[in-house]
């Protein structure tokens, strides 16, 4: 007790000594020397605080573990660990010197304190080895506004992007994507594979190790410069540059382990079951026990396995899934001189699905030059080539899908035949094609895509007269995609055809001219003004081309010059031109008040004739209020900005002819070519036009609380749709502008510095979006699919018949006869489809993260979630049947729910084969489901291995342990989808997300 009494005493008294505070003294100087007046001197994470007198004098009481900060207004506030000393003298630098200060914006950029729009950004740090085949991926949780989702978990599948909801409802809601300055192409433009534009992503072309950074425009005041192409946002892409300085090599490895993502997943029936139901639905219809027996000998022919000797027992998903592998090795060499500059690196990235015969390969390269020729002109510029292979499978309720198929096909149907063939003899006793999805992912189908991508961006800057900068961009995105299929002879698609092969081969050409003058002056000392004029010019062109042949000699050749009939070929060609005159203003007044705007005209060949032009603009104005007396040297509020914007943006993503007369040809008669109207002509179609309004305040609090808070409102007017017509005319729509939607909400945003010391740092990271949509005017309602839009309701407004479960009676399956849900009934016939309050559109959404650094480990996670949205199961009707399908197999989770005699809480109606009670009708909230989910989306564990990169003689070594998708919580627990599915809500029978865990090291040199 004494001892511990003893230790206690020394332990308070060095504790004591440790916290004991005394008088710092110092002087604080500008980057010249000079003496900063009234400069804030402030004890971090405390209100105890002062300022300098006239020579730049402090004095402050502090602690040895006290961190003093250092600010003043244009300068990088600074921070020193006080220790043992007891003066302590700091020079400032300059804010313009830190590149933090500034971030990218439409043709150009912009000190963050000067910003009057929403802008979002995201540097390298998140983006570089993550086991993601594209960068899109890593916005998910990140950036508030922002809703990312995976449509697809197959390796370089499509990824959906919204900011600020939906935008429109037949023209395109994605957001534009500009690479180093050039609008690029994005999303899925394959032809064959691309499973309703799901499973193809042409920025995947692109290597994520290669961004320095991302900027998300989210309002007008940012995006308007993009005038029509501006509505849905705009997600600017930095790639790195070189630096002065000696060459930087680093070599950035990984080699990661891919399953499941969902551990919910459902599974399929094992032989005993399948056997068990089997009979069980034949006698729930009334046939003999007997009889049930007998029909199932008599159709399954292959009740012993011929591989294994033994009764067939398949298990079609264990036999379709693996552990796949990921691998990355990335390499960069960054220097140069105050003439040249450079980047250039090579990568390599190949990521196996946990789905067999599904992966990605890529190769890329860049080189990023800058070349000083003279004080007043400079050229810089960036190349990046890419290609990617991408193997993969159809989706949805194809009978091909193996994720549909590895349910519903039997397991008494064995995967290989007495010859040691894949399996085909099924096709005689067993539905769905005798599809075998073993085979056809191993080799004895293909379905291949092939992408070569390159961009380049040269550019001119001429520096003029001290004030202005003339800049001439020229740029090129060229994608070549080459695409096969092959169904063999066999069984599946191609078993009643010999075998068939297509193949497409598509060519996208875009070429941008930009040409700006941008004027910056400061008159006086307070009137900072600078403007931007300029034109650009944009041409894209794509070509396609298309073939068919089936019958063909063996599995081997399969290539259509081995294709005995059916021949049939197709060419395509199309294109589009923007013409654009734009200028940009901003003013600031001291750097307390700031004015932004910009106007911009655009012509598109796109439109009618007679609305071929349209102007889109916007204003944006900005309060410093920390500039403000009443707020300086705060010692809690250290900054605080009021900022709001008004402006129109343009959609022009409505495809290259709606506005004109079409005529379709290949409408052969008696051996004659001949034609027919396909289209009727609207000059009058025009621009669907959105009007923003957004407010925001930025904040810091104490040097450890950053963050904003945002309302916003946009409106989508002059909707493209198909209003109906007479049908006098020959149709009966046509494609017009009428329809109007409003999406709306906030968003809050906060990083905190929790805690920080020589040893130890905690940051943590939180944003928030809550959103509501409205269509807000639209010509009559109309249902479409599982939704019905009208006005008044959210757009993603479900409308379904009405789930009442089971009778546990008799097994009959149940639904309310209208809203009120007052009565049921067993007869869908006697039901009403009605508006379920639930809707694809999540109530809010967003992600947290927790960065923790102690000596040499960090370790950073990083959350993502949504709530409120629902999912709707397309295929749950097939694969949950109650019977009607069979003999089609099911899961174990409809095993183990049916309603069976006795049975009291069964959660689906009674097996019958071939039943007709529609307890399986398509549009019913029974396929309904809670997505609402909370996803450990990336975990990373690193340490620095500085102690032996110098035994090494390098200059860097870092070394890291990686989960992706590892967590996974879902609100509704009986949950089996995996909750990221597409944002209107339809599951449609995809490959579930990847989970990775990944090791890597990271060589500096």
């Amino acid at each position: 007790m004494r001892k511990m009494l003893l230790s206690l005493a020394a332990l308070l008294l060095a504790w004591g000594a440790f916290a004991q505070t005394r008088t710092i003294t110092g002087r604080v100087l500008d980057d010249t020397g000079q003496p900063l007046p009234q400069a804030t001197v402030l004890i971090k994470g405390t209100l105890n605080g002062t300022s300098t007198d006239l020579d730049g004098r402090y004095t402050i009481d502090a602690a040895n573990n006290d961190v003093i900060i250092f600010r003043f207004v244009g300068f990088v506030t600074k921070e020193e660990r006080v220790g043992n000393r007891t003066v302590i003298n700091v020079q400032m630098e300059l804010a313009e010197s830190d590149a933090g200060e500034v971030i990218i914006v439409g043709y150009g950029t912009q000190k963050m304190e000067a910003i009057a729009g929403s802008v979002g950004t995201l540097d390298s740090k998140k983006l570089e080895q993550i086991p993601m085949t594209s960068f899109e991926q890593s916005l998910q949780g990140n950036v508030a506004g922002l809703q990312a989702t995976g449509i697809d978990g197959s390796p370089g599948a499509n990824q959906q992007i919204r900011i600020r909801g939906i935008g429109s409802i037949s023209a395109s809601s994605e957001p534009l994507y500009v690479v180093d300055g050039i609008p690029v192409q994005s999303g899925d433009i394959t032809q064959l594979n691309s499973n309703g534009g799901r499973s193809g992503n042409v920025m995947a072309s692109f290597n994520p190790n290669d961004i320095e950074s991302v900027t998300v425009l989210k309002d007008s005041a940012s995006t308007a410069i993009y005038g029509s192409r501006g509505a849905n946002g705009v997600i600017l892409i930095t790639t790195k540059s070189g630096k002065t300085g000696e060459a930087r090599i680093d070599l950035n490895t990984l080699v990661g382990f891919n399953s499941v993502a969902s551990s919910k997943l459902l599974q399929p029936l094992n032989a005993e079951q399948y056997t068990q139901l089997f009979i069980e639905g034949y006698t729930n219809r009334g046939v003999s026990l007997a009889d049930a027996q007998q029909n199932l000998t008599n159709r399954f022919q292959q009740l012993t396995d011929p591989v294994t000797g033994r009764p067939t027992d398949t298990n079609w998903l264990d036999a379709i899934t693996r552990t796949g592998v990921t691998q990355s090795y990335n390499m960069s060499a960054r220097g140069g001189t105050d003439k040249l500059k450079y980047f250039f690196s090579g990568g390599y990235f190949d990521q196996e699905s946990h789905i067999i015969g599904s992966d990605f390969e890529r190769i890329s390269g860049r080189v990023n030059l800058d070349f000083k020729a003279s004080d007043n002109i400079s050229f810089t510029n960036n190349l990046s080539v890419g290609s990617f292979d991408q193997n993969g499978f159809v989706d949805g309720s194809a009978w091909a899908n193996p994720l549909y198929n590895a349910y519903l096909l039997s397991p008494l149907i064995p995967i290989r035949d007495a010859q040691g063939r894949f399996n085909a003899d099924h096709k005689n006793y067993f539905p769905m094609g005798g599809n075998n999805p073993v085979g056809a992912l191993s080799g004895d189908d293909s379905r291949l895509t092939e992408q070569m991508r390159v961009t380049d961006n040269f550019s001119v800057n001429v520096k003029f007269a001290n004030d202005f900068l003339f800049r001439s961009q020229w740029n090129f995105d060229v994608i070549q995609i080459n695409e096969s299929q092959y169904k063999n002879r066999r069984y599946g698609d191609g078993r009643n055809s010999g075998g068939y092969a297509q193949v497409s081969t598509l060519q996208d050409r875009n070429w941008v001219g930009t040409q700006t003058l941008q004027y910056t002056k400061t008159f006086g000392s307070d009137h900072n003004f600078d403007a931007l004029l300029g034109y650009e010019a944009q041409k894209s062109i794509r070509k396609t081309t298309y073939g068919y042949g089936q019958e063909f000699p063996n599995d081997k050749l399969r290539t259509l010059a081995s294709a005995a009939a059916a021949y049939s070929a197709s060419s395509t060609i199309t294109e589009y031109t923007f013409a654009s005159m734009f200028s940009r203003f901003n003013y600031d007044f001291r750097e307390k008040y700031f004015a932004t705007a910009s106007i911009r005209r655009d012509g598109s060949s796109r439109f009618g004739a007679d609305n071929r032009w349209g102007t889109f603009y916007s204003i944006g104005l900005a309060w410093a209020l920390t500039e403000e007396s009443f707020l300086q040297n705060s010692g809690i509020i250290n900054y605080m900005k009021l900022r709001t914007s008004y402006g129109v943006t343009g959609n022009a993503g409505i495809g290259n002819f709606p506005s004109v007369g079409l005529y379709g040809y290949g409408r052969d008669y008696d051996g004659q070519p001949g034609g027919e109207p396909t289209q009727i002509a609207n000059p009058a179609l025009t621009w669907e036009s959105q009007t923003n309004f957004n407010i925001g305040l930025d904040f810091n609090l104490m040097d450890k609380l950053d963050g904003t808070v945002e309302y916003f409102s946009r409106v989508s007017e002059d909707l493209i749709l198909s209003v109906p017509i007479s049908m006098t005319t020959g149709f009966s729509s046509l494609t017009q502008n009428f329809g109007e939607m409003k999406n709306s909400g906030w968003e809050f945003s906060l990083n905190y510095a929790a805690y920080t010391s020589s040893d130890l740092s905690v940051n943590v990271g939180f944003n928030i979006t809550k959103l509501k949509n409205r269509l807000t005017k639209l010509n009559e309602p109309y249902t479409d699919g599982t939704k019905r839009r009208e006005e008044g309701r959210d757009y993603q407004a479900y409308y379904l018949f009405g789930w009442a479960g089971v009778d546990q009676s008799n097994g009959d399956p149940l639904f309310y006869t209208d809203e009120t849900e007052s009565e049921v009934t067993n007869d869908i016939n006697q039901a009403q489809r009605y508006f379920q309050d639930k809707s694809a559109t999540p109530d809010f959404f967003g992600g947290f993260n927790i960065e923790v650094a102690y000596k040499k480990f960090t370790l950073n996670t990083q959350f993502n979630y949504s709530y409120g949205n629902y999912i709707y199961d397309a295929n749950g009707r097939f694969i949950h049947g109650d019977g009607r399908l069979t003999p089609r197999s099911t899961t174990v989770w409809a095993f183990e729910n049916r309603w069976v005699p006795g049975k009291t809480d069964a959660k689906l109606p009674q097996h019958v084969w071939g039943d007709t009670k529609g307890g399986q009708a398509a549009n019913s909230t029974r396929y309904l489901h809670d997505a609402s989910y909370i996803r450990l989306r990336n975990v990373t564990l690193a340490y620095d291995l500085s102690s032996v990169a110098t035994m090494m003689k390098i200059r860097s070594l870092r070394a890291y342990v990686r989960g992706t998708n590892l967590l996974t919580i879902t609100r509704e627990k009986d949950l089996f989808l995996d909750p990221e599915q597409a944002i209107n809500g339809v599951a449609g029978g995809l490959t579930p997300a990847i989970k990775t865990v990944s090791i890597g090291v990271d060589f500096g040199f």
